[in-house]
């Protein structure tokens, strides 16, 4: 049974670089270890801000900044590196470095998180690609998440775009837009 806040609570949005095509067997583990993903329709990517506004008031202004923040920056060149934790959350791989533009994006600009009513002060992790969620007993554990991936890295990634995302329904996402990184 749904508790009433989850019941009402409104749409959200997400900002995150898709991950998807750097590298065909870390993506299948990605499915493998979180399944619960796939009707929710969530690629493997770094989540650079969730949540960020609630769906039902993002405007065509948000997104002429998120378009205008995103073109003014090269694209992203990282690494993923090892598979560590939020304990007790999910299990995620590391991009690194980490003084890139996705920390950047995630804590400056028109992604600031502080627009959103429900997000917490300090709440903020730092970018990250979640291999699995704890919460849904289908989903891997850390030690098999850390088994399944960790022989696939280091995977050199370079992502052009950063992509919002819009629930439609509750736990189901879908692309809105686009923003394709500049120069």
């Amino acid at each position: 049974m749904l508790t009433s806040s989850i019941a009402t609570r409104p749409f959200e949005t997400s900002i995150t670089l898709s991950l998807e095509h750097v590298s065909v067997e870390l993506s299948r583990a990605h499915r493998e270890l979180s399944p619960e993903r796939i009707p929710e329709q969530i690629p493997f990517s770094i989540t650079l801000l969730y949540p960020w506004l609630p769906a039902a008031v993002l405007r065509e202004e948000e997104l002429r900044r998120l378009s205008a923040f995103f073109a003014e920056r090269p694209p992203l060149e990282f690494a993923l590196t090892r598979v560590t934790e939020f304990p007790g959350v999910v299990a995620y791989a590391v991009p690194e470095p980490d003084d890139n533009c996705a920390r950047r994006c995630a804590r400056s600009g028109p992604c600031t998180r502080s627009v959103h009513p429900t997000a917490a002060p300090g709440s903020e992790p730092p970018p990250h690609a979640t291999l699995t969620r704890y919460a849904n007993p289908i989903n891997a554990t850390f030690e098999q998440a850390k088994a399944r991936v960790e022989p696939l890295l280091p995977v050199d990634c370079v992502v052009s775009e950063a992509i919002l995302q819009e629930e439609y329904e509750l736990d189901r996402m879908r692309v809105r837009e686009t923003f394709a990184f500049g120069g």
